[in-house]
């Protein structure tokens, strides 16, 4: 029996069914990857707002930072998922974990002989999101194409699961090595992460089948993918709930090492504590999640995850008690954790295959916006402060979602593949 039969043989407990994913080779291959890569990705974002916050003590500059790491996805997601649907995907992972390996390490340089400023932070940051934006699509696709459609939610909830130990780890890691080594410490153990997982996606054999055929040009590709997101009335949902998310909510994220400064009075130690909260909650939501041999519902777990997030984002902003903070934004992710797990699971099952990348860039789009949003968070933040900020940005939100939310089909039908959807 090959590795792929035997992934794909049915099971009957939590155990088993994540045992099987996991035995296919490629697939574990791509999860410790994807290991190494969040923990690196949420360890260099809480590194370099700490840095540029030591260096400008601005927290405009701060949300500025976030928004050159998540401006890429705004401007290139719809490329990014044309490049899934026609490229090597095993070369654009190979050329991303370079990227990252080359920019760490020049920041590494620059801190070790202590001439680095705020543009080499900005611009170190710009190159990181444009290469997370290059992986989104393709990586995503790549696993759909590994476990198909039946066990998609599996192997997505277990990359929530990737994604929450590496935010625990990474912002837990950071706090702690700048305590005890500065910023020197961070950028080593960053670099020497990236390269073990430069070598594995080496290991991996698979590259992906180009789904489509046809090469249309840029324009009309553009037409297309815009036209049919917004057709399909379950992944137009999914994109209107993710951009008014990602604009109003993802984005407060960037002012949270100036709420832990300012407004709760704590130093980098507890700060990486602070922003390493939601793990906790997220890798308890992912793991029930996971464990669901069946899932209708998706839209269900997503709303829901969504709602409980952004209401405890809200308290935290309202909090004067770092204990209380830490805790409410353990709750955050506990919802985060469904929102996430099932918000590319959405889009894929309900996307015809050869439109699958496409449809991740118009959600890479809507993800990005985040950019404008961190940069909106920070002027107010300019001029009230960080916590009043974070509060106004998520009301707004919650007030715009309620009703896309309650008329969309999300909530009242199961998410099923296009020949089966009546939509």
């Amino acid at each position: 029996m090959t590795e792929i039969q035997a992934a794909a043989q049915p099971t009957t407990s939590w155990s088993q069914r994540m045992k099987g994913l996991l035995q296919h080779r490629d697939y574990r291959l791509l999860w410790v990857t994807g290991g190494l890569d969040n923990t690196g990705r949420w360890m260099d974002s809480v590194v370099m707002g700490l840095l540029v916050l030591d260096l400008t003590d601005s927290a405009f500059q701060v949300a500025l930072l976030f928004m050159f790491r998540w401006s890429p996805m705004l401007v290139f997601a719809l490329i990014s998922g044309m490049v899934a649907d026609r490229a090597n995907r095993w070369a654009i992972l190979i050329l991303a974990r370079s990227v990252a390996v080359v920019a760490t390490g020049a920041l590494l340089l620059l801190v070790a002989i202590n001439t680095i400023e705020p543009w080499h932070v900005f611009i170190a940051s710009f190159f990181l999101g444009c290469i997370f934006v290059l992986e989104f699509p393709s990586r995503r696709s790549l696993i759909y194409d590994l476990v198909g459609s039946e066990r998609i939610v599996g192997a997505m909830s277990l990359e929530t699961i990737n994604s929450t130990v590496g935010k625990f780890a990474g912002p837990f890691m950071a706090g702690l090595l700048i305590e005890l080594t500065g910023f020197t410490g961070p950028y080593i153990f960053l670099i020497a992460v990236y390269i073990v997982a430069l070598i594995l996606v080496f290991k991996i054999e698979g590259r992906g089948p180009i789904r489509s055929g046809t090469a249309y040009p840029f324009w009309q590709t553009v037409s297309r993918g815009l036209s049919y997101s917004l057709k399909n009335n379950v992944i137009r949902s999914v994109l209107m709930v993710t951009f008014i998310f990602n604009a109003l909510s993802f984005s407060v994220e960037s002012l949270y090492p100036v709420v832990a400064r300012d407004h709760l009075g704590v130093g980098a130690g507890l700060t990486g504590i602070l922003i390493s909260a939601p793990a906790i909650g997220s890798l308890l939501s992912a793991s029930v999640i996971a464990s669901l041999a069946v899932v209708r519902y998706h839209g269900r777990i997503f709303c829901l995850g969504l709602t409980l997030q952004m209401v405890s984002v809200l308290l935290f902003a309202l909090s004067p008690w770092y204990p209380i903070s830490v805790v409410l934004l353990m709750v955050a992710g506990l919802g985060a954790a469904g929102f996430s797990a099932m918000q590319t699971t959405i889009i894929m099952i309900s996307s015809e295959p050869e439109m699958r990348g496409t449809a991740l860039g118009m959600l890479g789009h809507c993800i990005g916006v985040a950019a404008l949003g961190g940069l909106g968070v920070g002027v107010v933040a300019n001029i009230l402060n960080a916590q009043t900020a974070v509060a106004l940005s998520i009301t707004l939100g919650l007030i715009l979602l309620v009703p896309v939310m309650v008329f969309s089909p999300l909530v009242k039908k199961p998410t099923s593949p296009p020949e089966l959807s009546t939509n």
